[in-house]
């Protein structure tokens, strides 16, 4: 494991229950103002690269050509609940494509959210295997994707294959915003099939702070940015969903922030109006790991009044609670 510290205490009953060890980075352009931990330790984006992944939709000329909405873009650049307007939006995408929602190929699962799983369940039966595809999480970005293959003339079958030229695209687009060459950032296979890139916690806060002001970089890449920056502003229940923590984060902030989880306790935002990009990754893959530390280095570097700081922690977990409902302990954040 990296040179990790201790980022969270779970507290119960006056004692330190267990501890979320960690690392964090943030930038303010290309100068680190804060860190812990290990800023060198190189980890997976998982889903915080689906920004920089919905891009090769604007860069093969498909976001233009099959007018796609920036709704759309902000689908393909979350990992979403599966609502009915999560899956409208992710078959608008593939009917503008002309493509059959089986070309699909990121298996799908229940709902990250509980109460619409149920109704899933409800829907199709607990024991139905497999389930729809368009249901993953990942079905906007695999969308984009193969709306990408299809403007470039490549292959749809083979779309998720590392060689693949939307695959290239996106490794090219990862490398510009980190600043990693391309030829030194791993690929390992994501949960939803698609290869997933790792680059140091410093160079993932690099490429979120270019994602929010991208000053600087090829005009290309700018106005790539600019139109998924965008569209995350103003469809975060896009992004996330209801009772999401990317979700609220971006709504409940008078300040524009842009905010996108990944699986094992990875978690990346910015902040464009301050040039803030900020990356968190926690040691053993948790999300409560890291809620509560981005509110509080949000709230620590004025981008969250504590008002908005405090709702935010009241939504997310800050308060340990029984099956009863009654507090029983709290996460304190000591980083």
């Amino acid at each position: 494991m990296p040179s990790s510290v201790p980022l969270l205490h779970v507290c119960r009953g006056g004692l330190v229950e267990s501890v979320h060890h960690g690392s964090f980075v943030v930038m303010a352009g290309e100068e680190v103002v804060e860190s812990a931990g290990d800023p060198e330790h190189v980890g997976f984006y998982r889903s915080t690269s689906k920004p920089f992944q919905a891009m090769v939709a604007i860069t093969s000329g498909a976001a233009d050509r099959l007018g796609l909405t920036p709704e759309e873009l902000a689908l393909g650049s979350g990992s979403h609940n599966a609502s009915p307007r999560h899956l409208e939006v992710a078959r608008s995408i593939l009917a503008k494509a002309g493509i059959d929602e089986g070309a699909l190929r990121c298996g799908g699962h229940w709902s990250i959210d509980p109460k619409l799983a149920r109704r899933q369940v409800e829907q199709v039966g607990a024991e139905a295997d497999p389930l729809p595809r368009v249901w993953s999480n990942c079905s906007g970005k695999h969308a984009l994707m193969l709306a990408a293959a299809r403007a470039m003339g490549a292959p749809l079958d083979t779309y998720l294959e590392r060689n693949h030229p939307v695959q290239l695209a996106i490794t090219s687009i990862i490398a510009a915003f980190s600043g990693v060459a391309e030829d030194d950032i791993p690929l390992g296979t994501d949960g939803c099939g698609a290869p997933v890139h790792a680059v140091s916690a410093r160079a993932m806060a690099r490429s979120m702070m270019r994602l929010g002001d991208p000053t600087g970089m090829d005009a290309g890449y700018v106005a790539c940015a600019e139109r998924v920056a965008a569209a995350m502003e103003a469809h975060p229940g896009m992004v996330a969903g209801e009772n999401r923590f990317d979700t609220d984060l971006m709504e409940l902030s008078a300040v524009c922030i842009l905010a996108k989880a990944g699986a094992e306790g990875i978690h990346g935002l910015a902040v464009p109006s301050r040039r803030l990009g900020l990356a968190v990754h926690v040691d053993d893959g948790s999300d409560r790991g890291y809620r509560q530390v981005v509110i509080t280095l949000l709230e620590r570097h004025g981008v969250l009044t504590n008002d908005e700081a405090a709702g935010l922690r009241a939504r997310h977990g800050a308060t340990i609670k029984n099956w009863m409902g009654d507090e029983v302990g709290h996460l304190e954040v000591v980083a």
